[in-house]
């Protein structure tokens, strides 16, 4: 496998449009949660304490990480069309059959890919916690608490349900244009939309458990306004989003296996 992987790299490693998205991420997950910060900061300066109370304390250990988690969750489209790039490319430049062609098995080919999604979920993980901890320094007071630590693992689970999802258009599209408009208006708008309206129909969750993108989302709920969210809103049972977003993303390793080993190359 560290061989099948030097030989993504290669193709990674001069690839523009891979290091221009990343940074992009990297700078777009400093700059949304600075903004979150600084406007905080600056409703309790002039608002009082009253207000800042019931704002909480979002960016103060140990409530950082969800608070990071769910604002950084906007972002992970940027990563889902680094895959989608990496993914189309294949078919683009018709690699993946040159690939074949040098003696790896199609089996091989996929299984690379999914490392490359986990590398890059594992990569946007990494980028939250440190955004975490920066935040978490600069608002100062608060304690360390292991237990507020699963929005990290939270976070990975939904980051690679994006990933996978992305994934899957690549190969059922190889378009790249097509893909990532469906990948970003789908888990911006529509995924969310049907989840809303099957819940209203059957008046219970279920609309939210049955959506790919909308059950990841749940895993880390909105984290401002807590006292007002939480009378207001009516989270899903995690559990339950933990099971069906481990769910998803079995699907779609036997999906992306079955489909690049069935399919006429």
């Amino acid at each position: 496998m560290l061989h099948l992987l030097k030989i993504e790299w290669l193709k990674i490693r001069n690839y523009r449009a891979f290091w221009v998205l990343f940074s992009l991420f990297i700078i777009a997950v400093l700059g949304i949660n600075y903004i979150a910060w600084y406007i905080k900061t600056q409703i309790e300066q002039d608002a009082g304490k009253m207000i800042g109370s019931l704002v909480g304390g979002p960016f103060s250990f140990p409530e950082v990480w969800q608070t990071v988690g769910w604002m950084t969750s906007w972002l992970l489209y940027f990563p889902g069309f680094i895959m989608i790039f990496l993914v189309t490319n294949e078919y683009t430049f018709r690699t993946h059959r040159q690939n074949i062609i040098d003696g790896l098995n199609r089996h091989q080919f996929v299984w690379v890919k999914l490392w490359v999604a986990t590398i890059l979920a594992v990569l946007s993980t990494v980028m939250m916690i440190l955004a975490s901890l920066l935040f978490g320094i600069l608002s100062k007071g608060g304690t360390f608490e292991f237990e507020s630590l699963k929005y990290v693992g939270y976070f990975f689970i939904m980051a690679m349900v994006y990933m996978l999802f992305a994934f899957m258009l690549a190969l059922l599209l190889r378009r790249a244009a097509l893909a990532v408009g469906i990948f970003f208006i789908f888990g911006l708008i529509f995924d969310n939309v049907l989840a809303n309206m099957v819940n209203q129909q059957m008046e219970s969750k279920l609309g939210t458990y049955l959506m790919p993108i909308d059950v990841a989302d749940q895993l880390i709920p909105f984290p401002f306004l807590k006292s007002v969210s939480s009378t207001v809103m009516k989270q899903a049972n995690e559990w339950i989003c933990l099971a069906i977003c481990a769910a998803w993303i079995a699907f779609y390793h036997w999906f992306a296996l079955r489909k690049f080993d069935k399919e006429d190359l």
